[in-house]
């Protein structure tokens, strides 16, 4: 993989001797990812390091083993939480016991053939079994975030059902399952993901995920979450960076106006906006304060419990 590199080739093709090469790595100028294996320089990107760990560990493992778990999460390209790039997720469908180090985390389980893919040429789970897989070994949160980008990218409900199905009876099989049914693939973002299930926790009404808002017989606009009834919208991007809104040949005020106008037309149709924010979808209170006021506001009011 680009940008890795083994002890043999640097010692060899770079000249260096295995001092020089200790001194190097301690200084920054190569970071060591695991034995035998660097990348120069620091790896900003957390995701990035991961995919470097998993090729520089695919050297060391045998035949058989497959990527899994957080790191077949990480090659499908789907949100994972940072603690567990720690280390390489694999498993064998072999008998024993697995093993977990410093950088391997190897799980012995059964593996059936069609539940083993290929992405860019490395052995993984499928997406279904990786999502499962993630969800038995994370929070409900996590496992709907994963869930959730599994479908927006084309996986079929049935398959993850199946899936989650197969687990039973393996530790957190309940809580992947929980995050397999609840899953909705009009997500488009772990915020999302995070805020609806707070929302359904909270005992409010059910709301409308990408809800359309319409003036005049015009779509102004597509809200996160939308209650008709109550006539109240969700945004949960209170904290976005206007810069992320930009278009080409734009300037942060052309976004900022251009959403301002946005919620003026929202609310000219008849909505109140209320906002939150990642820490807000993370706390239940909070987010509990903000659409109980949502709903205080609105026409059709009515408090989360």
């Amino acid at each position: 993989m680009d940008g890795l590199r083994f002890t043999r080739e640097l010692l060899d093709g770079e000249g260096l001797t295995i001092h020089e090469l200790l001194k190097a790595s301690r200084e920054g100028e190569w970071d060591r990812l695991r034995r035998g294996a660097y990348i120069r320089g620091q790896e900003p990107d957390d995701r990035r390091r991961h995919l470097l760990l998993i090729a520089a560990t695919l050297q060391e493992v045998r035949d058989g083993s497959v990527v899994s778990h957080a790191s077949a999460a990480v090659l499908h390209g789907l949100p994972v939480p940072t603690h567990q790039l720690d280390r390489v997720w694999m498993t064998r469908e072999v008998g024993g016991h697995g093993r977990r180090g410093a950088v391997l985390h190897l799980r012995h389980c059964r593996l059936s053939p069609d539940e083993v893919t290929e992405v860019g040429g490395v052995p993984v789970t499928t997406l279904a079994r990786s999502v499962i897989d993630l969800a038995r070994n994370s929070t409900l949160e996590w496992g709907v975030i994963a869930a959730d980008a599994a479908l927006a990218s084309g996986l079929d409900r049935m398959q993850l059902l199946e899936a989650a199905s197969r687990a039973r009876g393996w530790p957190g099989a309940r809580r992947a399952e929980r995050a397999a049914l609840f899953a909705d693939g009009r997500a488009q973002s772990p915020l999302e993901s995070v805020s609806r299930l707070q929302l359904a926790r909270l005992g409010v009404p059910t709301p409308v995920s990408q809800f359309p808002v319409w003036l005049d017989g015009r779509l102004v606009a597509t809200t996160d979450f939308g209650w008709e009834e109550e006539r109240l919208v969700g945004e949960c991007d209170g904290r976005a960076k206007y810069g992320q809104l930009l278009r080409p040949g734009e300037q942060a005020e052309d976004a900022v106006m251009r959403e301002k106008r946005r919620e003026e037309k929202i609310r000219a149709a008849g909505y109140w906006i209320v906002r939150w924010g990642w820490e807000e979808a993370w706390d239940a209170d909070a987010l509990r304060r903000i659409i109980n006021r949502g709903f205080t506001l609105a026409p059709g009011a009515r408090a989360a419990s």
